[in-house]
């Protein structure tokens, strides 16, 4: 049989007039317009903020709409989320478009002969086929993910995730508009047979592909128009009704996300910008404590938050029952905004939910939206340790980087003894250096860290490099400081640094600690330092693969299992290097269930490396179960922060296991029986 391609279409507006029709674009245009203004007042309130840094390259600003909010690239991370999420997104923005398309198409039809040449009806032949088969397809995911979604809030009713009653109904209201949207559609379809209603009726392949209503047609074969109409009526109603309660729904999130997205500017990960000591003494303050201080492109991912819980579950400070959440910082946060209560932030979030902060990033990490949870809490930080509300062993800790320029409060004359009987040239004494090792404060005084430091030396010695390290000239890096919220220090002991740097120009810094890596190479371009910064485990892997150290020997002593640093895997996101290292030494590398840039903190960061603890409330325990679990005989690390922390926490669960750098594993491995590669010779 041959077929009329101009019957594969569809009646619109079955039994409606042409004056209803007009009644039923205003409902809808004035359900649209609810929106509209709830999102025009929310505008003056991100207009409050401050403007915002210089925005990324269009390119940019383009990937992350389409990679982040369109592609959904973080919803994945969370399976049961990615489960209904993914089909309930996706089917939800072809059904808009669908309904979008077929809206323009009747508008097309009344535009013929008054303002478009006669003819003009596009909803019909192969774009049809496809477009109901593509949206039969879609709605099925619609109805899909509504009813994991009502599942996870009825059944499962997880404590993280925020459970509002009209984020309910709107879930609700949506699954009833897509089952009566298959219903309609099929009682369209038996319409559409009946020669009393169509003359001539839908031929059976004119029907078929939306097969959804196909297959129910025979259920509403004595359907009249009459019944059709006020069923009809009642779906654009519910349509109309969805679209006016979204703006008040964390549904919201769907049409805020991409422009979140698109508009995030070029911050510096997991930190807020450096305010100019200039700019700090003309205002007399320092950071943040009411809504209007913060940039409007926070205050606009405030009202994206969407309270899936994920930054809450990744919390290692609401992990070990400490009063931070981060998901409850935003949602208070944004109250705050839209009840016109955020002139004193103090008044909000208190200081002990600020200060249990580690600024690990796993939340912000998890984040569909792209919040920047630490840089909001770190703002709000140096507000509060300006107007002295820091006091205790972190006061403690500034007062001697103040005095020493380290949090041990050494004296710098103390900085080289871990070098003793290394031979280690200074800058000073080899200022044709090709790799600068910074040594950072714990390999200089803490002696754990020592012990790493002597080992990457050695190392170094091996493969020939020509390296030096600055000695008593290096000084913190500031990172303690920094995220403590001390910046006033944080940029003295910076601009010192920077100075020093300066004098000897180097090529390449290599540094042990993830911290002043991310410091040394994110944060002084503010001060116009612009250096290569490597970790020593990148490094180490390609002096391994340009063969200038020895082929390690084999380890005996059973499987290894490293703990991904935050500053390293996470922020920095390098991970691969440690791993490279430790493949080489020939052990059996076991990952814990939480790696890479997942890792979970050993609760060291944000400067709580310097807070007193107790033991029940150590993230590292949590950490160090995770790690044993894997059954590896030994723990690596890549922090010497990480060493301390985690060290203790394997020591109180089992002190069979020893943890260890990756540089230590390494070097026990070559001095296990290698020799010296020939490679190696001339490069001292």
């Amino acid at each position: 049989m041959e077929w009329n391609w101009d019957l594969i279409t569809r009646h619109t507006y079955i039994g409606v007039s042409p004056l209803l029709k007009v009644v039923f674009y205003a409902i809808i245009f004035g359900s649209l317009g609810v929106g509209v203004v709830w999102y025009w007042k929310r505008l003056q309130l991100w207009r409050q903020g401050q403007p915002d840094a210089e925005p990324l390259p269009l390119k940019v600003r383009l990937a992350n709409m389409l990679g982040y909010a369109l592609g959904q690239k973080k919803v994945p991370r969370h399976r049961f989320g990615a489960v209904f999420h993914l089909p309930l997104y996706a089917g939800f923005v072809m059904l808009f478009i669908g309904t979008t398309l077929l809206a323009i198409a009747e508008w097309t039809e009344i535009g013929t002969g008054i303002f478009l040449q006669e003819g003009i009806w596009f909803h019909k032949g192969l774009y049809y086929i496809l477009y109901e088969l593509t949206l039969d397809l879609f709605g099925l995911g619609v109805i899909f993910g509504c009813l994991l979604a009502l599942y996870r809030r009825h059944v499962q009713k997880p404590k993280s995730v925020s459970l509002e009653r009209i984020d309910g109904v709107a879930v609700w209201l949506l699954l009833l508009i897509c089952l009566n949207g298959y219903a309609l559609e099929a009682a369209r379809i038996a319409l559409e047979r009946n020669p009393e209603y169509m003359n001539p009726p839908r031929p059976q392949y004119a029907q078929v592909w939306s097969f959804v209503g196909y297959t129910l047609a025979p259920m509403f074969e004595n359907i009249n128009v009459g019944a059709y109409r006020v069923w009809w009526w009642f779906h654009a109603l519910s349509i109309a009704s969805w679209f006016a309660i979204l703006p008040f729904t964390r549904v919201r999130h769907w049409f805020l996300a991409p422009i979140v997205a698109f508009y995030k500017p070029n911050y510096l990960p997991n930190v807020p910008s450096i305010e100019s000591i200039e700019r700090i003494e003309q205002t007399g303050k320092m950071g943040v404590n009411s809504i209007q201080e913060f940039s409007r492109w926070h205050l606009m991912s405030l009202d994206a938050c969407m309270g899936c819980g994920r930054c809450e579950r990744v919390c290692p400070a609401n992990a070990t029952g400490k009063p931070l959440n981060p998901k409850r910082i935003v949602e208070k946060l944004r109250d705050a905004m839209a009840n016109g209560k955020g002139d004193d932030l103090t008044q909000v979030i208190s200081d002990e939910e600020l200060f249990a902060c580690t600024t690990c990033g796993a939340c912000n990490n998890e984040c569909p939206v792209l919040i920047e949870h630490p840089t909001l809490i770190m703002e709000m930080r140096r507000y509060r340790v300006a107007e002295g509300n820091l006091r205790g062993t972190p006061a403690s800790t500034l007062q001697r980087l103040m005095t020493q320029s380290n949090p041990w409060g050494l004296p710098l004359s103390e900085r080289m003894k871990w070098a003793e009987g290394l031979n280690v040239p200074t800058a000073r004494e080899n200022p044709d250096f090709e790799v600068l090792f910074w040594v950072g404060c714990a390999g200089a005084y803490d002696s754990r860290g020592q012990q790493v430091a002597r080992a990457i030396v050695k190392l170094l010695q091996r493969a020939g490099v020509n390296f030096a390290v600055l000695g008593p000239e290096e000084r913190c890096t500031g990172d303690t400081p920094r995220r403590l919220g001390e910046d006033l220090l944080f940029q003295e002991l910076a601009q010192q640094n920077v100075q020093t740097l300066e004098k000897y120009k180097p090529r390449r810094i290599v540094t042990m600690c993830p911290h002043c890596l991310h410091t040394l190479k994110n944060e002084y371009k503010a001060f116009g330092a612009h250096y290569e910064v490597v970790h020593h485990s990148q490094l180490l892997a390609e002096l391994i693969q340009q063969g200038r150290l020895p082929r390690p020997a084999p380890m005996g002593n059973g499987a290894v299992v490293f703990h991904d640093p935050c500053y390293l895997a996470r922020v920095n996101r390098i991970a691969d290097a440690p791993r490279a290292v430790l493949q080489e030494t020939g052990a059996e590398l076991r990952e814990p269930e939480r790696h890479a840039d997942r890792t979970f903190c050993c609760g060291a960061g944000g400067g709580r490396m310097w807070m007193d603890e107790l033991p029940h409330e150590r993230p590292g325990l949590i950490r160090a179960e995770e790690l044993l679990k894997t059954g590896a005989r030994t723990v690596a690390v890549g922090c010497p922060f990480c060493m301390i922390m985690v060290s203790d926490s394997v020591k109180q669960k089992d002190d069979r296991v020893p943890v260890k750098d990756i540089a230590e594993i390494l070097l026990e491995r070559i001095e296990a029986g290698a020799v010296v590669p020939e490679s190696a010779v001339g490069h001292a």
